[in-house]
């Protein structure tokens, strides 16, 4: 069994559910697990990186997401210089809505990170010199701003994480064309999910068609990479969008806060909430409130 690090034991500032790390691997990594999400960078040198089964060279200017519970590690590495950022994969903090109706969020968040585990994953974002180089200026100023820990240095930190994060996608996205067509389908399907969840109408036979694949094609998406299906995918959606209105706009009945989630039917609405949260949405509701 993986040693399994944890958040809490890189972490400066408890407040805050994130950890900047330099690595410097003159040596290799064992391979090992983390209750964590991690976005690093290659700085120099150069090694082989293992995910799961399936090894990924690594060189100077390349990007990796990995999900916390994935096994990886590093091995032949030659003076292998790295940058980890580390965060909470269930809750990330400098998530925003707007960065979810990103195409290259979507497949490098969200769909890599999974695939990389389970097949020979070529595709992968390498930065080159002068992405580089404004990438490394925002990794000092966010080193800076975590370790210096001014009054209001989390409101500046999670604003450069942003930044950093919709770059790294918009520059992604770019890259498109060199993408495998079943991450663009997917990450296609989850842009416009994420777009339309709301809709009472959207279905799986809608989202196939936005995202130029037949409806057989897309399930197998979902379930190879994402291991749920479409319909699951967008009830859990709504269901989690419902569960932060229902604290926010208190005083809309739970019918409304249905209808504003994309249920046409309350009591169908409840029963979906109370077998994910464990409680009817007025008690969600009073709950949280009190």
């Amino acid at each position: 069994m993986s040693i399994i690090y944890q958040l809490k034991s890189h972490q400066q500032h408890q407040q805050i559910k994130f950890a900047y790390v330099d690595g410097f691997h003159n040596h290799d990594f064992a391979a090992h697990q983390h209750d964590f999400s991690e976005l690093f960078f290659v700085l120099s040198g150069s090694g082989n990186h293992s995910v799961e089964r399936h090894v990924y060279p690594l060189s100077k200017g390349d990007v990796f997401v990995i999900n916390g519970d994935i096994e990886h590690g590093f091995h032949d590495v030659n003076k292998l210089k790295v940058v980890n950022l580390m965060f909470d994969y269930q809750t990330p903090f400098f998530e925003l809505p707007s960065m979810r109706l990103l195409s290259g969020y979507q497949a490098m968040f969200k769909v890599e990170p999974i695939a990389r585990q389970q097949t020979e994953y070529r595709a992968k974002l390498t930065l080159n010199g002068p992405q580089l180089s404004a990438t490394q200026a925002l990794l000092s100023s966010i080193k800076q701003e975590y370790q210096l820990a001014q009054p209001g240095f989390e409101v500046m930190l999670t604003s450069l994480l942003q930044q950093l994060v919709v770059s790294l996608s918009r520059i992604y996205q770019q890259q498109s064309q060199d993408l495998p067509q079943p991450t663009l389908a997917l990450s296609r399907a989850l842009v416009f999910i994420e777009q339309n969840f709301a809709l009472i109408d959207i279905n799986t036979e809608t989202i196939a068609r936005a995202a130029f694949v037949s409806k057989r094609q897309l399930e197998r998406l979902f379930r190879q990479f994402l291991n749920t299906s479409p319909n699951q995918y967008l009830k859990d959606i709504r269901l989690n969008f419902a569960s932060k209105l229902l604290i926010e706009e208190n005083r809309h009945s739970v019918q409304h806060i249905a209808e504003q989630s994309g249920f046409a039917d309350s009591n169908y609405f409840s029963k979906c909430f109370k077998q994910t949260f464990q409680l009817t949405p007025q008690n969600y509701r009073k709950q949280r409130r009190n």
